[in-house]
């Protein structure tokens, strides 16, 4: 008998367990199956994320930070513009590129990039939090919103894909690429006019 009440004292909350993982796992294909199914709405900064990362991926872009992790031959650097990317340093990294493209689109200026460090993800997430970015819930996401990780950033670009600057590999791929939903998406950020 004791052996009995012990044995479903140690099933039990293996089964919630396992019905808790399923539950969280419906949910996230209910999402993606949602968002693969959602018109692209296009704006500006969407339209301008593919243009820079069309760009990059046609000129050979390397993957950079300011930590030395970088996976290419030669002098490292990150520009803090995008133009001035064009004349030295093809580098970029994940927080680079989204500063470059909310450069280009008015959001940021040159010289809040300098001022705030924004080569860092996590800088560039806190710096757009004071700007006034608002957290927005991931089933509201639109082409545009920013997709905050634990240490990476991208460009949301509709139907479950983003725009990513991560590593060497994401600027040699098509984009947008399917959105790492398996990474721990800390939030999604809306800009102040959207």
């Amino acid at each position: 008998m004791k052996k009995n009440k012990f044995l479903i004292l140690l099933i039990l909350p293996m089964i919630l367990i396992i019905i808790a993982l399923i539950v969280v796992l419906l949910n996230n294909f209910q999402t993606i199956q949602y968002l693969q199914e959602q018109p692209i709405i296009e704006n500006e900064i969407s339209l301008k994320a593919k243009e820079i990362h069309d760009y990059m991926r046609e000129n050979n872009y390397g993957y950079c930070t300011y930590d030395n992790r970088c996976n290419h031959e030669g002098v490292c650097g990150l520009n803090t513009t995008f133009e001035k990317s064009k004349e030295s340093f093809h580098n970029t990294c994940c927080a680079t590129y989204v500063s470059w493209v909310l450069q280009e689109t008015g959001y940021l200026t040159k010289q809040e990039h300098i001022d705030n460090y924004l080569n860092g993800a996590n800088n560039l997430i806190r710096y757009l939090e004071r700007k006034g970015w608002k957290e927005i819930d991931k089933k509201d996401i639109m082409p545009g919103d920013i997709l905050c990780y634990s240490g990476h950033i991208a460009i949301y670009g509709g139907r479950g894909k983003q725009y990513d600057a991560g590593n060497k590999q994401m600027l040699q791929n098509e984009a947008p690429v399917k959105v790492s939903w398996g990474m721990s998406m800390s939030k999604v950020l809306r800009a102040p006019d959207l």
